[in-house]
């Protein structure tokens, strides 16, 4: 009897262990669950300018507020601003490093060449996060024209926005640089105007002297507009990474070219 006994107690002791055990679990598994909604929550970026039409061959202040969850973000990765005048289009953009000042602030000092319609873009990355919003700003007085130019140039400006508005942003990553003989992770972001391009066809085209021929890499979205290929370059050298994209069903077809060097 005391050995029955016994035996129960032990028993009912093994169960109560067991439901602690799996309380704790489920608690740390709601913490992590938790953690991962915030880190998971995509920042959101402001760009700023002095008042328009910003001055001529002039240096002019930049700013991206970056916040996440209203939050200043002070460790971004890095917020690039790629600026371009539309007459010359984004081929011609140059990209500039944005430095943090505080409060979530990242700012450039930057000088416009010419008068016209530009193109701002803050490419940031926070984490495994990235958005670039884009901006349009007027540069230099408005000349002044007849009610006919007039006339045209509002006709032109309006299919110039419809054209903008099916315009494609791609971002490829090479800030971190590459290394032959190591696989490497191609990623690109790409953006239709400033919503992610999501469930599209994209690879890398990678072409260069030290190869014999294209070598075409079929890439896998791992986030809403974030595509990522694993290539190893086998030589040091410098190559060409085409960004293709597409959907076929709406007809889009697009790529973008850019250099990388790989080092040794």
């Amino acid at each position: 009897m005391n050995r029955l006994l016994w035996s129960l107690l032990v028993f009912i002791f093994i169960l109560l262990l067991a439901a602690c055990g799996t309380n704790e679990q489920s608690q740390q598994n709601n913490e992590t669950s938790s953690s991962e909604d915030q880190v998971a929550e995509i920042p959101e970026v402001e760009v700023k300018f002095g008042e328009q039409p910003l001055p001529v061959k002039e240096k002019t202040n930049i700013e991206a507020v970056v916040t996440q969850g209203s939050e200043p973000v002070e460790d971004a990765d890095y917020v690039d601003f790629e600026i371009w005048n539309n007459s010359q289009g984004q081929e011609s953009s140059k990209t500039i490093e944005a430095e943090h000042t505080g409060d979530g602030i990242y700012t450039i000092e930057y000088t416009f060449d010419s008068s016209g319609t530009y193109q701002v873009i803050a490419h940031t990355q926070v984490g495994d996060l990235h958005t670039m919003p884009q901006v349009e700003v007027k540069v230099g007085e408005e000349q002044s024209a007849t009610s006919d130019d007039s006339n045209s140039h509002s006709h032109e400006d309006s299919q110039g926005h419809d054209e903008m508005k099916e315009k494609f942003m791609v971002h490829f990553m090479k800030e971190e640089g590459f290394k032959a003989g190591e696989e490497a992770q191609l990623t690109t972001h790409i953006n239709q105007m400033e919503q992610p391009f999501e469930d599209g066809l994209v690879r890398f085209e990678i072409n260069s002297e030290q190869l014999d021929q294209h070598i075409y890499v079929d890439a896998k979205e791992q986030e809403p507009g974030e595509y990522t290929a694993a290539h190893t370059f086998p030589a040091a050298g410098e190559y060409t990474v085409t960004i293709h994209y597409e959907k076929p069903d709406q007809d889009i077809h697009g790529h973008q070219e850019e250099t990388v060097e790989v080092t040794e």
